[in-house]
């Protein structure tokens, strides 16, 4: 007896009917399915355990996790009246019945009843329903119709021997419809060595198969059906609280809802339909020669979606898909413009059927159509104008063009539209009353778009059956063959693709869908717009103001800078022009011998007063220069080492004076480098005067300079000048590099003009370095930078030239010297004729021309050419001497000698052509050394 219970319980658990329980954990107070259990007056709730072998259909986990099935429908129902909670034990069928025996679950479901089974479960007086018999065959067997029973005459039919009940009412269907089969029963062994018997239906022993409704394999098709025994749900023996439970609320259940268990059935798809139809030999034949079925679809949610950057894609896709997996024919979809152009494509042969029908058959032959069976159905509404009163015989309502209003739609008159939108929009603009369609692509547009004035009546009974449509008279063999293909479509597959379908997809809303959507978004937005707007007029108006202050300015600045410099400029030139006879005629005095100590210590002090006088005006103008960003710096190779000695020369005895000692700690890897040695020399020049003047006598100062190797391509060297002095405090460190700043007494600042320091930090960050101080009140001060030269290579061709004197070393040379003031002219002529020169002089640049001109070639070994002039200036002059046709006009050599000593003067004279540059106040060495080097090179 045990065997046979285990091979019953793995064949109704695998076939979906021997268990119907399907149990997880539940959570007190909620069914399977999750629902609310209403509390019960029988008692306290009781922790009931269930069996859960997973049965498709009957006891399953959906995809959210929660219980579901037939089952759990009987069990929801039940807790209603008991109050009890279950927990849902899972359980492999093979398990099942050595488990329920030992006690492990409280209640097992769908278990057939036998006398003989009462010794093994406790059965309720009420059954769940009767469960289905079918009769199966192989799917390619083709003697068996399942519209014609007569078909089963002959056949021998294979049957469980212990399903004895089972059997005996197949022996009644036979009787009854007049078959006369053999009925061939296998025992526990054979059914267990033959896969549940369908070895003997596949090797031919038999040519049907008796089973359950819910075995459903896809290799065999059901060909009858007929009712078979109850099954229970059971408990153990002697558990009368269980039993009488289930008795009291089976009762209620089938007292207060008799038709609960075919209503389930059918919600779960478990009743049993006679599918998988075969096709016959001309339906095959046609199949054959068509091959390709064209399918007429209009774009239409959610029958068929094209989108322009994708595949198509809804019902009709899928649809297509599978019955051509069932015909074999290849359904291919033809785009139609409208559902009106759909059926004039069918109509007209370009098309073999519409893809989808929603009008009556009446209506379809009146349109020559020929519709088959329904392979879906949907709901169609009316959706009417806010303003119209439905229903009522005086509306307007709208349709799509090759659509039918039924006649239970009371209307005045039909208006026809394209599509779906436009209808819709003339309802909403009052053109027609309502609109009469199917719900789903109406309700995807009121969800996409606005439409203010449309709402929705709901009518519950207008179902509409959707069909594929034919031109009539049709292909008898298409028609069959698509009926064919639609009833072998199970209900899950229909659903399924539905689901899939009408999902709501993403759209690009426009704007004015985002508008009505979000209305005071909107506002929102539109008012920081314009508030946006308004700031950004403002901000621009604003700017434009501040741009026309700011561009005011900077002309304003820009002329006093130009006004500045043009001042500069002239009080150089007015101060330099006096000073140029002050030093020139100190040094033409110095050279007269028989002057005696005193007179020689005179003019030295007129010479140092010179001096200093000039390197004011100098550091003005380089302040000036910095001001205004004209700073240039030289690139020119020099020695490193000839500008510390130079600097260490003169600042020795300014320092013996003072009584001060002068360390100088020299580190160089690299002598000749490429840089601006005279901008070095004067940053190194302040510095050091600068710790003369505030070191007090006895004090020590030290130049430093150390190579600090290369970088890249680079020579680093670090200076630094160190002395004994005063030292600044650290709150006035960064004033001292202030133009015009000074510190320390009266005394102390009639020592300088304030400019030395602010100069030379600029100077040094022009050449790439930083200058920095540390120092501290009493303690001496120590400035310090690093600057990277590049190497010049070999050392430069240098000579050593002695300092000229009253030689006459320009003997028998002609020099015209171009002056229009007096006494730098007599200066010029007696410095030049000491050496020995021959001078002529012109008073303005045109006399220095027109001399030129009217004396022969060669006359002039030289010219010196002062700047600023009246009549015509020094640079008009050079340009039109170099511009003149005789031989000597591009060769003499043209110096300028002036008081314009800014870079700019003498890069404008270069340009002119002049070929040196010497500044007043004229240094004699310069000239005779420049006036020199350019005879010999001429």
């Amino acid at each position: 007896m045990k065997t046979w219970l285990h091979a019953m319980a793995h064949r109704f658990a695998a076939a979906v009917l021997a268990v119907l329980f399907i149990m997880s954990l539940a959570v007190p107070g909620l069914t399977a399915a999750g629902e609310e259990i209403p509390a019960s007056d029988n008692g306290e709730g009781r922790l009931i355990r269930v069996a859960f072998p997973e049965i498709p259909g009957i006891s399953e986990v959906d995809r959210y996790g929660r219980h579901t099935g037939l089952l759990m429908d009987y069990l929801n129902e039940i807790a209603k009246y008991t109050n009890w909670e279950y927990e849902y034990i899972p359980v492999d069928s093979d398990q099942l019945v050595d488990e329920f025996l030992e006690g492990r679950f409280d209640l097992m479901g769908g278990a057939f009843y036998s006398p003989e089974f009462e010794r093994y479960f406790a059965y309720p007086d009420y059954s769940m329903g009767n469960s289905f018999a079918i009769l199966q065959c192989r799917r390619s067997d083709d003697r068996f119709k399942s519209y014609d029973l007569k078909s089963l005459n002959g056949m021998t039919i294979g049957a469980y021997g212990k399903a004895a009940e089972k059997i005996r009412r197949l022996e009644e269907f036979l009787s009854i419809n007049g078959l006369n089969c053999t009925i061939k029963q296998y025992g526990n062994e054979e059914f267990a060595a033959s896969n549940e018997m369908y070895d003997y239906l596949e090797n031919g022993d038999v040519d049907l198969l008796l089973g359950n409704s819910v075995e459903n394999d896809s290799r065999y098709r059901v060909v009858a059906t007929f009712d078979a025994q109850p099954y229970y749900l059971v408990t153990v023996p002697g558990n009368t609280e269980i039993l009488e439970g289930l008795n009291m609320a089976l009762g209620n259940i089938m007292e207060s809802e008799p038709d609960f268990a075919r209503q389930h059935m059918l919600s779960r798809s478990l009743n049993v339909q006679l599918q998988n139809p075969q096709l016959d030999e001309q339906e095959l034949a046609y199949i054959r020669d068509k091959q390709t079925l064209r399918v007429a679809a209009f774009e239409c949610y959610p029958f068929y979606m094209a989108p322009a950057d994708g595949p198509a894609e809804g019902l009709l896709v899928d649809l297509s898909q599978r019955l051509s997996g069932y015909t074999g024919l290849d359904f291919q979809l033809v785009p139609a413009a409208s559902y009106e152009e759909a059926i004039r494509m069918v109509q007209e042969g370009t098309a073999d059927i519409l893809g989808f029908y929603p009008d009556s058959d009446e209506d379809a032959y009146s349109s020559g159509l020929v519709t088959t069976r329904a392979y879906i159905r949907l709901n169609s509404g009316i959706f009417k104008n806010k303003s119209a009163n439905f229903p009522d015989s005086g509306l307007v309502a709208a349709a799509l063009k090759g659509r039918h209003v039924p006649a239970d739609v009371e209307c005045r008159e039909v208006r026809y539209y394209t599509t779906v939108p436009e209808a819709l929009k003339a309802v909403d603009r009052g053109e027609a009353d309502f609109f009469y369609g199917i719900m789903a692509p109406a309700n995807q547009e009121l969800q996409r778009h606005r439409y203010a004035n449309v709402t929705q009546v709901s009518l519950w009974d207008m179902s509409t059956e959707i069909k594929f449509a034919l031109d009539r008279p049709a292909d008898i063999r298409l028609l069959t063959t698509l009926n064919k293909a639609i009833r072998n479509l199970s209900s899950e597959d229909m659903d399924s693709m539905l689901s899939r379908s009408l999902v709501s997809r993403a759209y690009a809303m426009t704007t004015v869908d985002m508008i009505y959507a979000n209305p005071m978004a909107f506002v929102t937005v539109i008012g920081v717009i314009l508030i946006l707007v308004m700031a950004m007029v403002l901000l621009t108006a604003r700017g434009r103001m501040r741009s026309a202050i700011m561009q005011a300015e900077l002309e304003k600045a820009e002329a006093r800078s130009t006004a500045k410099s043009d001042f500069l400029s002239k009080m150089s030139h007015e101060i330099r022009t006096p000073m140029n006879a002050i030093v020139g005629m100190t040094e033409l005095v110095s050279m007269e011998s028989g002057l005696s100590p005193e007179t020689r210590d005179k003019l030295e002090k007129i010479r140092s007063s010179s001096r200093y006088l000039l390197s004011l005006i100098n550091d003005i103008l380089d302040m000036s220069r910095i001001e205004s960003g004209n700073l240039s710096i030289n690139e020119e190779a020099f020695s490193l080492r000839e500008i510390l000695e130079e600097v260490e020369s003169i600042i020795s005895g300014q320092a013996q004076q003072r009584g001060l000692a002068l360390e100088c700690v020299r580190n160089i890897d690299c002598d000749w480098l490429t840089g601006d040695p005279i901008r070095l020399r004067q940053v190194l020049l302040n510095l050091l005067g600068n710790s003369v003047k505030f070191t007090p006598t006895g004090g020590l100062l030290q130049l430093s300079v150390q190579a600090c190797g290369m970088e890249g391509q680079e020579a680093v060297y670090d200076f630094s000048v160190r002395d004994t002095g005063v030292g600044i405090s650290h709150e006035d460190q960064e004033r001292i590099f202030r133009p015009f700043e000074q510190l320390g007494g009266n005394e102390l600042k009639s020592l300088g003009t304030g400019l030395g320091l602010p100069i030379s930090r600029n100077l040094v960050r022009s050449m790439g370095g930083e200058l920095t101080l540390e120092s501290d009140t009493g303690k001496g001060a120590v400035f310090s930078f690093r600057l990277r030269f590049k190497p010049a290579g070999e050392a430069p061709a240098h000579e050593d030239r002695e300092i000229l004197s009253a030689t006459g070393s320009l003997k028998g040379m002609r020099i015209l010297v171009t002056e229009d003031n007096d006494l730098n002219a007599e200066i010029a002529q007696e410095l030049l004729a000491l050496q020995g020169a021959v001078t002529e002089r012109a008073k303005d640049g045109s006399e220095a021309l027109e001399l030129f001109q009217r004396n022969p070639p060669g006359r002039y070994q030289m010219i010196l050419m002062d700047i600023r002039m009246p009549v015509m200036d020094g640079l008009a002059a050079t340009r039109a001497i170099r511009a003149l046709k005789r031989p000597d006009a591009a060769g003499i050599p043209i110096v300028a000698m002036t008081a314009n000593s800014f870079k700019e003067d003498e890069e404008a004279a270069m340009s002119a052509g002049m070929n040196g540059f010497i500044p007043k106040p004229v240094n004699v060495q310069q000239l005779f050394e420049v006036l020199e080097e350019l005879l010999a090179t001429s």
